[in-house]
């Protein structure tokens, strides 16, 4: 069958990043770039406060996704780093800088996935439509997407920070479909993960391909009859 719509995951699917935000020293370095933006932390200060305030702001967004079940209520992280700043005094305008240093600092590799500029641009040379439907964090992805050169590859982008929902809750996908008028029988959904992409796809009848890599965790037992397994981006060309 040939899809007039892909929509693409991205961590896993079409970028390979590794974070860690568990070491001490992490914290620490953390702590000494919102000292540097007028913000007192010592590290397990600002480790304890982050998780607090991540915690506090799923239940401030509750209110304005009303239905959404509590583990699929994604915050909006550029308010936590707001909120981390004003508490101690220091001016909030520097919420993003504070965000991409955070991010910097946890990121230990950041690089395309196999193949993955090379398909998007041939799916798009066929005449497809490309979207990105990623659980993500406006304030460190959109930096991301435009390091890895993949912004301009995409025909629209939504963001699960931005909608307050993630994947696979199916209005996330329902939005996606909305606003840029996919038809959800000739489009098809590409991720790693079989829970957020191929269920959640399944859920709103959509199609999917399955790309198991190695953020994915343990492989499925099975997959939906809606869904096809793939080793290598560039089988979506085949």
């Amino acid at each position: 069958m040939r899809f007039t719509d892909y929509i693409f995951d991205l961590y896993g699917t079409l970028a390979d990043i590794c974070t860690d935000e568990t070491p001490v020293v992490f914290w620490e370095g953390a702590a000494s770039d919102a000292e540097a933006l007028g913000a007192h932390y010592t590290g397990e200060a600002l480790r304890y406060r982050y998780l607090a305030l991540c915690a506090d702001e799923v239940r401030l967004r509750a209110a304005d996704v009303p239905g959404v079940p509590d583990p699929l209520i994604e915050p909006e992280l550029l308010n936590v780093f707001r909120r981390l700043l004003s508490e101690q005094g220091a001016d909030e305008a520097h919420a993003e800088a504070f965000a991409s240093a955070f991010r910097r600092r946890s990121t230990l590799w950041l690089r395309p996935m196999p193949h993955a500029l090379e398909t998007l641009d041939a799916l798009r040379k066929s005449g497809a439509r490309t979207f990105l439907l990623s659980n993500a964090q406006s304030c460190f992805t959109v930096n991301e997407l435009d390091a890895l050169g993949l912004t301009s590859r995409f025909d629209g982008i939504l963001l699960s920070s931005d909608a307050g929902m993630k994947k696979p809750y199916r209005g996330l996908y329902e939005l996606l479909l909305s606003r840029y008028g996919i038809d959800r029988k000739t489009a098809v959904m590409v991720g790693n993960d079989a829970v957020a992409d191929v269920g959640g796809a399944d859920a709103a009848g959509l199609m999917s391909f399955y790309y198991h890599t190695w953020q994915s965790g343990a492989r499925p037992d099975a997959l939906p009859p809606s869904c096809r397994e793939i080793r290598d981006l560039s089988e979506l060309l085949t």
